[in-house]
């Protein structure tokens, strides 16, 4: 005869219950990991193709932006990335004010873009549109469930997005004091090497000005090589207000290859120490006049354009270089 609290049988019944939670806890890690590697590969293939769409910008082309996004296509090698190709659908133009950090989408296009955003995605949160398709990652716990009678698919979507932006840099080793900014247009920079003359030149760098030094930014200005730094307001850059009358066949060598091109310039304060640091207050746009944009009259040599102060370099357009650079999609949580 047995007793009634016989517990024959309860061993199996837990080891039972064990096991599915073992399965679930499986099941569970391996798709928190592999949801991680999904949106690791489709996050590093966004942001390569924003980088590249944004460098397109000052083209005005959108082809010329699309073709860019989607140039890295045949590398990209997040899940089923063959038939879930970066296109101009994956592109949304967007206006990024640093300022804020806001990202706007309502009218924007290649012509006032500063930035685009490259998504995959099935809605796009910032417009509602469902133009492109997300990632689709296969999961382990669905079926699992499916066991317990769940109905569930055994896929999940995976989503990533990126946004770049262009940011002008100055494009020529000159700067000006702010009375420039208020003086009538055309004006003369690099006239003379008086105090009063209100410009000079700038290498950025803490040590003065050679002739070497300036050819060497001009040279890679004109492809925007990284001679001349990419500062902000605020930054310090060195000052010279010598007249180094051999490197005006320099610049008009420069001007040369563009004559509708324009540059961005640092402005610093009015009375300025012109050989020794000053930091930038402000940027302006100098375009060179294309007829006569560098004067040599013996000892009188300038250089002739319009100035224009006031440049947000995160706007400004029609200068000569720009970086593209991410910034974070508060929206898309990217």
């Amino acid at each position: 005869m047995h007793g009634i609290n016989n517990q024959r049988g309860s061993v199996l019944i837990f080891v039972t219950v064990l096991m599915a939670l073992l399965l679930v806890m499986v099941g569970l890690g391996l798709d928190t990991g592999h949801l991680v590697y999904v949106r690791a590969q489709g996050q590093a293939a966004v942001d390569a193709a924003a980088l590249a769409a944004a460098s397109a910008i000052p083209t005005g082309s959108s082809t010329q932006v699309s073709d860019r996004a989607a140039a890295f296509n045949s590398t990209n090698n997040y899940d089923d990335s063959s038939n879930n190709l970066i296109t101009d659908k994956n592109i949304t133009y967007v206006q990024y004010s640093p300022t804020d950090g806001s990202i706007n989408t309502a009218g924007v296009s290649v012509a006032n873009a500063n930035g685009v955003r490259v998504a995959l995605e099935t809605t796009n949160p910032h417009t509602g549109a469902n133009s492109a398709t997300a990632m689709i990652s296969r999961v382990f716990l669905m079926p699992l469930l499916n066991l317990f009678g769940h109905n569930v698919d055994n896929t999940a979507n995976v989503s990533v997005s990126a946004v770049a932006v262009i940011k002008a840099g100055p494009g020529l080793p000159i700067a000006i004091e702010e009375a420039k900014c208020s003086q009538p247009n055309p004006q003369k920079l690099l006239q003379s090497s008086s105090q009063a003359d209100n410009s000079g030149y700038t290498t950025y760098w803490i040590h003065n000005a050679s002739a070497t030094q300036i050819r060497n930014l001009l040279e890679n200005a004109r492809t925007c090589g990284g001679g001349i730094p990419f500062v902000g307001v605020g930054f310090p850059t060195q000052l010279n207000n010598g007249q180094i009358s051999s490197v005006y066949s320099d610049f008009a060598d420069v001007f040369k290859e563009d004559p509708s091109q324009c540059y961005l310039i640092p402005v610093v304060r009015n009375g300025s120490n012109w050989n020794q640091t000053e930091n930038i207050i402000d940027f302006a746009k100098f375009c060179p006049d294309p007829q006569n944009p560098v004067v040599k009259n013996g000892s009188d040599k300038y250089l002739y354009g319009t100035v224009t102060c006031g440049q947000n370099p995160y706007s400004t357009t029609n200068v000569s270089c720009y970086v593209p650079t991410l910034v974070r999609d508060v929206k898309s949580g990217m």
